[in-house]
């Protein structure tokens, strides 16, 4: 390294360089090792979710009996922004949102703590479990047991918790293990009401005789020779034939419980089901740990079920209904391959131009550099590899070549100019550096404003903006360093390139000439023109079809299914039924895995007459088919009164990780009546629909179901010496059914039971006539009490604690005028004394969103004005750059419309990466033109020979990214189908950029720059 150029002996040494290098590489190996590939980004809200179960409970009781307690602890924190209760069917829901400045873990552990406090207050039966919001997308398998006839699946559901779930569990990775289906195998005592009668006792000495006979209890110990020897009384009926031959007192003397109640062992009854292709299933779901990473947590599964074979009841094996790892292996297999397949046509049209040289070798080597320096970044911030991520590295593969080729002619030419090696070197990157940073930090402005987009779109484009910002950065640095001291210390020099790829170029370039010679002829009407073809393109918008998150074919379609408020799970059961037979007929169907309600154990809130059914795809369906299947079996699956939805898994995960945040439209009306709330409710929604801007207004909130009351005749009490708490005594374990006792047997308990055999067929007069054990004998319950059917509210809301109802509709217009429109509609309500309405719904969210985005719009607007006008003498370059914010979307709408391809969230993101395209390819050439006019050029000289220089790293910028986006943009993969749109945006605003910044954007400097000047001479 020449004496001249100033640099400490040390960094002279290429040793310390490659150490330095070698050392970065390493780290980002281990980075890519460890960052596990997901679909989605990781939902890290601060909200929490807190659901219960309570079966056979209505809303009223619900929210006495859990709600209550449960809010009044949680409405004592501090840092809420909002509590929301829904009750009803035996399960709640409460959604707790804190600050966005608040940390989701934190929330998590001040909610179990009130949690704890209010659990002296609940029913022991109720266990309430809390997740940060958005674990609904961790659900990561789901298994059904195919149960051969003849075999209990109460007896396969003990086997799956007794020996299978707790080795799921012990998997590195595995959060939940959840198996619903049928009800924990218990001995069922089955009480015969004729017997009883006849040997004079009620159900609550049958209790209490099956009660005295479980014994588990230390009996202190004995100190017997070198040993102390611990003593432990043991009386366990775990057997039929034991259980028969418990004593029961009766007035003519003991006798055995056989003589009582029949015994069988089999589920305790459930308010659920699952079934898979029409039969009787359990179910097995797992979710993972949140930063775990999904494929080996699937892998580790299903190596697990397989090992756990044998410890099935024989001929029950599972069936894998769906397994997330296949849709991540799927998106990281096709993003990556494409990404490998993009660099290498990337390099190998690098080669073929520039030819094999020593310095496109440092070049190629430039963006696996890059992307390695992104992913570490991404590891070291916490972040995973997933559809934004990759989205955005995918899109980054041509873009980090930018900055290099940039750099490297700018060191070529200075070389070709005779300058020597190092000096040529040194003086290449100090003509280009100011450039080249300018144009990589009006790119990164261009992101910031997603980092501060809270809510919805902060969760999905956060990690897209941080990706876009640390790889281009890393791009940066690679540019400015690595470029200039590779080729230093391997003495590279020009290459000549294949003789073919040079007369590409110069073609090129010759067509380039004219096209600048006629545009700078005319360049309003170039401008006026290319406006022009902006507007048609976004016009024909509307015909490419959108959708915000499309996902590939996972071999799975779930499909969400509602009957009427209060159908009986004997209803859903038939509709489900129908429903699998008809799917099962399906040519492209393998299998139908149905739940019904929700299992008391899992996180479910879905009551009897809804639920889920997951569509088993048989291999090989076409990806392109998903649409059109997913449209025949809503239609196949059609029935009268059941409303049905299809997406896939993941999708509909992502609404359920979702559901807590606010709808789009809702009013709430609060009071204290369900009654008189239902009727406010009526009438706020006859008005609504009368507003033309709102859709699908939908009032189901406290709907009347049909419940069974039994109320206690005080006098009839007194006279027959019982209490309404004795009275409830012997109705409680008749009808619902009472776990006596829970015995240990093997790692999970047998739970002794009883109820009546045919309690839930019993009508009203049956139980009307229900003999009820009294001090005189025996008397009819309808003597005893009051039997009547109501109608109660089939759920209710809280919101803050305070009784509310919700009416929600589809804003089909601007949510400001809507809110609007509804509030005039509503202006002449008569509203009682203590109650009240109010607007929710997404309105205010967006407002204060937006406000943030257009706040922080500014400010990156502003950032990236200071920069060209610190790098730009005037106004007038800065002008004309900021011309690429409209002008950059032509490219990417035109390509969109000609290909058909769908616009997603994804494609949107892609606008704006355009724009900085535009900038960078802008600033780079009219940098040029002014370093020429400050040497003493004439304007028009200036911005030719700005042309021919810059030319050449332009064109090579846009070619080397469009073919590191070629095989997204022609859906080569089905993994790489939510990234097409993205890619055809970028391929489209690639082609455009390098066109609009040889031509249009000189020839306006051009023509503004003439006008300038003649305006100084003859000031």
């Amino acid at each position: 390294m020449p004496a001249e150029i100033p640099l400490p002996r040390l960094l002279r040494r290429p040793l310390l360089w490659v150490l330095i290098l070698g050392a970065v590489l390493t780290y980002a190996v281990i980075a890519f090792v460890d960052t596990p590939v997901e679909v989605l980004p990781q939902f890290d809200y601060p909200q929490v979710s807190v659901t219960a179960h309570l079966p056979g409970t209505t809303a009223t009781e619900l929210e006495h009996l859990v709600v209550n307690p449960l809010e009044s602890q949680i409405l004592a924190l501090t840092g809420l922004r909002s509590v929301h209760s829904t009750m009803g069917s035996g399960t709640v829901e409460i959604d707790v949102r804190f600050g966005k400045d608040s940390n989701a873990q934190a929330d998590l552990q001040a909610i179990n703590g009130a949690i704890d406090r209010a659990r002296g207050e609940l029913p022991t039966q109720v266990h309430p479990l809390a997740e940060i919001m958005g674990n609904a997308i961790n659900e990561v398998a789901d298994y059904a047991a195919e149960i051969p006839a003849g075999i209990a699946a109460a007896r396969v559901q003990r086997a799956v918790q007794a020996n299978i779930v707790p080795a799921l569990r012990a998997l590195p990775g595995v959060q939940f293990v959840y198996t619903f289906g049928a009800g924990n195998e218990a001995l069922w005592i089955q009480p015969r009401l004729g017997a009883m009668r006849r040997y004079g006792i009620g159900i609550d000495t049958i209790v209490q005789a099956v009660k005295a006979q479980v014994l588990l209890a230390p009996g202190g110990y004995l100190s017997l020779g070198h040993n102390d020897v611990l003593i432990e009384a043991r009386n366990l009926p775990t057997r039929i034939a034991r259980l028969r031959q418990v004593p029961v007192a009766t007035p003519q003397g003991p006798v055995p419980l056989t003589a009582l109640a029949r015994i069988v062992r089999a589920g305790v009854p459930i308010h659920n089901a699952v079934s898979l292709d029409g039969h009787p299933s359990v179910a097995l779901t797992v979710f993972k740990q949140p930063h775990a990473s999904t494929l080996a947590v699937t892998r580790a599964v299903q190596a697990a079920l397989e090992a756990s074979q044998p410890q099935l009841p024989a001929g029950v094996h599972w069936v894998r209904i769906y397994d997330q790892g296949y849709i991540v292996g799927m998106v990281g297999r096709d993003l990556g391959r494409n990404l490998l397949i993009g660099a290498a046509l990337a390099v190998l049209l690098l080669f073929w131009v520039l030819g094999a040289g020593r310095g496109i070798v440092v070049l190629a080597l430039a963006i696996p550099l890059s992307l390695a320096l992104g992913i570490a970044a991404l590891h070291l911030m916490g972040h995973d590899l997933n559809l934004m991520t990759l989205g955005a590295l995918s899109v980054a593969v041509g873009l980090l070549a930018d900055d290099a080729i940039i750099v490297l002619e700018s060191i070529y030419h200075c070389w070709e100019r005779g300058d020597a090696h190092w000096q040529g070197i040194l003086n290449g990157v100090r003509s280009i550096a100011i450039p080249d940073v300018t144009g990589t930090l009006t790119n990164v402005a261009i992101y910031v404003p997603l980092l501060f987009v809270g809510g919805l779109v902060g969760l999905f484009f956060i990690p897209f903006s941080l990706a876009m910002i640390l790889a281009l950065l890393a791009s940066l640095l690679v540019s400015l360093c690595f470029i200039p001291l590779g080729l230093g210390f391997i003495g590279a020099r020009p290459s000549a390139g294949s003789r073919s790829g040079q007369h590409l170029l110069e073609w090129l370039q010759r067509a380039n000439q004219k096209l600048f010679h006629w545009v700078a002829r005319a360049p309003r009407l170039s401008l006026g023109i290319t406006f022009a073809v902006l507007l048609v393109s976004l016009v024909g918008l509307v015909l490419v079809p959108i959708d915000f998150l499309p996902l590939p074919n996972e071999g799975t379609l779930l499909e969400s299914f509602t009957l009427a408020p209060g159908a009986s799970l004997l209803e859903s059961r038939i509709a489900v039924q129908n429903i699998t037979t008809r799917l099962l007929a399906d040519p492209a169907v393998a299998h139908v895995d149905a739940r019904i309600g929700s299992g008391a154990s899992t996180t479910y809130t879905e009551p009897a007459w809804a639920g889920e059914i997951q569509v088993t795809l048989k291999p090989g369906v076409n990806v392109n088919a998903l649409d059109a299947i997913g449209q025949r079996i809503q239609r196949e699956s059609q029935l009268p009164g059941v409303q049905l939805s299809v997406d896939t898994p993941t999708i509909e995960r992502v609404g359920e990780s979702l559901s807590g945040l606010p709808q789009p439209f809702v009013i709430r009306v609060f009071g204290s009546r369900i009654p008189e709330l239902r009727r406010i409710a009526g009438e706020i929604t006859a008005r609504l629909k009368r507003i033309p801007a709102l859709a699908d207004v939908f009032d189901n909130d406290g709907y009347p179901v049909t419940q069974l009351q039994i109320e206690p005749r005080s006098a009839a009490l007194a006279l027959h010496r019982l209490t309404p708490a004795a009275l409830y005594a012997q109705l409680d374990p008749l009808i619902d059914g009472q776990v006596i006792s829970r015995v240990p047997q093997g790692n999970v308990p047998l739970d002794l039971y009883v109820r009546l055999a045919d309690a839930p067929h019993r009508s009203v007069a049956d139980l009307s006539a229900l003999p009820i054990r009294t001090a005189g004998g025996w008397t009819p319950l309808d003597q005893l009490a009051r039997l009547q059917l109501v109608q109660t509210p089939n759920q209710i809301r809280h919101i803050a604690g305070a009784r509310a109802l919700d009416i929600l509709a589809t804003p089909t217009g601007p949510l400001g005028s809507t809110d609007a429109a509804a509030r005039r509609a509503l202006a002449g309500l008569r509203l009682p004394a203590g109650y009240r309405i109010g607007f929710g719904g997404l309105a205010a969210e967006l407002e204060q969103a937006a406000l943030g985005l257009l706040l922080a719009g500014a400010a990156a607007f502003a950032i990236m004005v200071g920069i060209l006008l610190l790098q730009f003498d005037g106004l007038l370059i800065p002008g004309i750059l900021l011309l690429e914010i409209p002008l950059a979307l032509t490219g990417g709408t035109v390509a969109l419309v000609i290909s058909g391809v769908g616009l997603n969230a994804m494609g949107m993101v892609g606008f704006l990466t355009l724009v900085g395209i535009g900038l960078r390819h802008s600033i780079v050439l009219l940098d040029r033109v002014r370093h020429n006019e400050a040497a003493g050029m004439p304007v028009d000289d200036a911005v030719h020979e700005a042309i021919r220089i810059r030319f050449r790293p332009i064109v090579l910028t846009a070619l080397t990214a469009m073919l590191g986006m070629l095989p997204t943009a022609l859906g080569l993969g089905q993994g790489a189908a939510p990234e097409q749109g993205l890619a055809v945006v970028i391929l489209g605003g690639l082609a455009w950029s390098a066109v609009r910044s040889t031509n249009l954007i000189p020839a306006l400097y051009l023509h503004w720059r003439h006008r300038q000047l003649a305006r100084q001479q003859s000031g």
